[in-house]
């Protein structure tokens, strides 16, 4: 099959038909997310928003897809894969090590919930079918990691008791493959058959299953063939976890943290399949049961990691596109703005920011020293318009401190904004571009930070880009974007993705209330002369206290305002719209936050800087005024604007 004009318009990991082209397109960073205990032994819970990245991860450890990386081994594009596997013990020289079962949870468990029947009936079935499921396809995998046809050869798998209980009276167990194929083929038929009746009769004569039985049959001792066990080690991949409904999900995951059995369990959700406590919660440490792995959170964690495997999956995409030979992406993104029309804008720059730190300090003598610093500077015209940005920055703060000297004496090079560091620069070089027009949202640094740590959000950003670089390859132009064309180009898909909010977020009017609330918060403190809140504010922060009163159900019962703003956050968190950051003991000494920034994408459809650490406290109670009158400063922000 053709490649695609553009990869980077292949989102889902299950649009990719061939396991080769996934490999190919697969970045194997990825893989970092994995914890270094517990894989193999324990529940491990992959939560994202949608797109985070969980189905293709889960793929990577499937029979077929490791079948087919251990036969490219030697090809330079499965390389550095097939090596990161290896040292996970998952692939060896020898072959697959991990026997992968992926199971999608959207396969019609839900339906069981529309069944006329007492709730032990519905979880019976519902533990049946996902038990037919899972040992289908265990046989199915066992046979592809060895090679053999399924069901052809279903004969020569032998199935033996697990040493821990006994089944024997639930599954024919021990057993060749053949009687366990047929028995699970049954159950499977007899429960859909009950689904598709929709008969409380015809259910009643199945007798179903209490427990997931299917997974004690899974330890590597149990499956084998010609007497050998199949594999090293056994992996579940529940996908898609949050299709079931919200009473199977707790149940089964009550069951699977019960159980600890000796085999790797991976369950994979979106972050909308989590009640409002538990959106609410996120970054709390999980129990001893499960491990946690929140995608985005993990990348936010660990920027630059994110920044090489999404360069990694660019040039992966990039490399294949079949019209163009381009083997980087990052040097089709001009990441300077050291040309003839950008330095005119930064010498008018440097005139007008100099004559305004002169107006501004006016016959003081206290900043001579500074200010003649600036005037012989050596620096390009950029890296001076962005010094004196600075300057005038630290002057304003300096003189709302009121610590001008009593003899007027100079303030030292090392006092003025000393503390300030790379966050003034940053909230300098913001305030620059928006007053000078100059690009700022240009550079491949700042796509993959406009991606806020989820893998679709980039690919969608970046396929826009890649689309313009196709385009001007093809009638063989320059396939440099500009940081003027990029910013256009990234404006344009960031206002379709805000246009469509209403079409696919729930409570979509709210949430576009209260982002647009945030927004001009942020940009009435990012403006501020003194910018006191560098490097800009791009989110707001509630007090724990405040999140405790969100949390309690009883609180929101009494006050509708409450729950309609613990909702309208939640949806914000689930759709990584917001992102949520728990406990940060920044600002007040002793005070404990929940800070909550604005997606990066929202920074640049609002105009707004794409660094973090700008935030400012918010009451619940004002947030709720936001919902529904729109933004208002607070008596004490107006009090503090004369």
């Amino acid at each position: 099959m053709r490649e695609p004009r553009n990869p980077f318009r292949i989102r889902a990991s299950e649009n990719i038909l061939s396991d080769s082209r996934f490999l190919r397109l697969f970045g194997s960073g990825a893989l970092d997310l994995l914890p270094k205990d517990g894989l193999w032994d324990r529940v491990q819970i992959f939560r994202s928003a949608p797109g985070g990245g969980k189905t293709s991860i889960f793929r990577v450890f499937t029979p077929s897809a490791l079948l087919t990386l251990y036969a490219s081994r030697a090809n330079d594009d499965y390389k550095d894969l097939y090596q990161r596997l290896k040292n996970l013990d998952v692939i060896s020289e020898k072959g697959a090590q991990v026997l992968g079962i992926s199971l999608s949870c959207a396969r019609n468990y839900a339906a069981l919930e529309d069944i006329s029947l007492e709730r032990v009936q519905k979880d019976r079935l519902f533990y049946s079918l996902i038990n037919a499921r899972i040992i289908l396809t265990a046989l199915k995998g066992a046979l592809s990691l060895k090679g053999l046809n399924y069901p052809e050869d279903l004969s020569r798998l032998y199935i033996s008791r697990p040493p821990e209980v006994d089944i024997s009276n639930i599954l024919p167990i021990p057993c060749s493959g053949v009687d366990l194929y047929n028995f699970a083929s049954s159950l499977e038929k007899n429960v859909c058959d009950a689904i598709d009746s929709f008969s409380s009769s015809y259910s009643n004569t199945l007798t179903g299953h209490d427990v997931l039985y299917s997974l004690f049959i899974l330890r590597s001792e149990c499956i084998s063939i010609d007497g050998t066990p199949v594999a090293r080690r056994t992996l579940v991949m529940l996908d898609d976890f949050h299709k079931l409904t919200s009473i199977q999900r707790q149940n089964l995951l009550r069951m699977l943290f019960e159980l600890r059995l000796p085999i790797g369990i991976w369950l994979a959700e979106r972050l909308e399949a989590l009640s409002l406590e538990e959106l609410l919660s996120l970054g709390a440490t999980p129990g001893r049961e499960y491990g946690e792995i929140i995608l985005e959170e993990f990348w936010s964690r660990n920027s630059k990691r994110f920044e090489n495997t999404v360069t990694n999956i660019a040039d992966l995409r990039a490399r294949s596109a079949p019209d163009v030979q381009i083997n980087s992406f990052a040097t089709h993104l001009d990441s300077s703005l050291d040309t003839i029309e950008y330095n005119e804008r930064c010498s008018t720059a440097v005139q007008v920011m100099s004559d305004r730190v002169r107006k501004r300090v006016g016959a003081n003598k206290i900043y001579d020293e500074w200010i003649k610093k600036h005037e012989n500077s050596e620096d390009t015209l950029r890296e001076r318009a962005i010094a004196w940005r600075i300057l005038e920055i630290s002057i304003e703060r300096n003189i709302r401190k009121g610590q001008q000297t009593l003899f007027d004496l100079p303030v030292p090079e090392g006092e003025l904004g000393k503390q300030d560091g790379s966050s003034l620069k940053g909230v300098a070089e913001f305030l620059l571009a928006q007053e000078f027009k100059l690009p700022y949202y240009f550079g491949f640094p700042r796509l993959a930070n406009l991606a806020s740590s989820n893998i679709e959000q980039f690919l969608a950003l970046a396929g826009d880009l890649f689309e313009v670089v196709i385009s001007a390859e093809k009638i063989k132009q320059s396939a440099i974007l500009s940081p003027a064309l990029q910013e256009d180009i990234l404006l344009k898909a960031v206002k379709q993705r805000w246009n469509e909010i209403p079409r696919r977020i729930p409570n979509g009017r709210d949430v576009k209330q209260l982002l647009e609330s945030i927004q001009q918060l942020a940009l009435w403190e990012t403006y501020k002369p003194s910018a006191p809140y560098s490097p800009g504010v791009t989110g707001i922060a509630i007090s724990m206290e405040d999140r405790a009163r969100l949390i309690d159900p009883r609180l929101r019962e009494k006050n509708p305002k409450y729950y309609n703003l613990a909702k309208i956050l939640s949806v914000c968190i689930s759709h990584n719209l917001l992102e949520a950051y728990l406990d940060m003991s920044q600002g007040q000494k002793g005070k404990t936050w929940m800070i909550l920034y604005l997606n990066r994408w929202l920074c640049l459809y609002f105009g707004l800087p794409l660094q973090y650490g700008g935030w400012r406290q918010k009451k619940i109670d004002e947030l709720c005024e936001w919902i529904e009158q729109g933004f208002k400063l607070s008596k004490k922000e107006r009090r503090g604007s004369l």
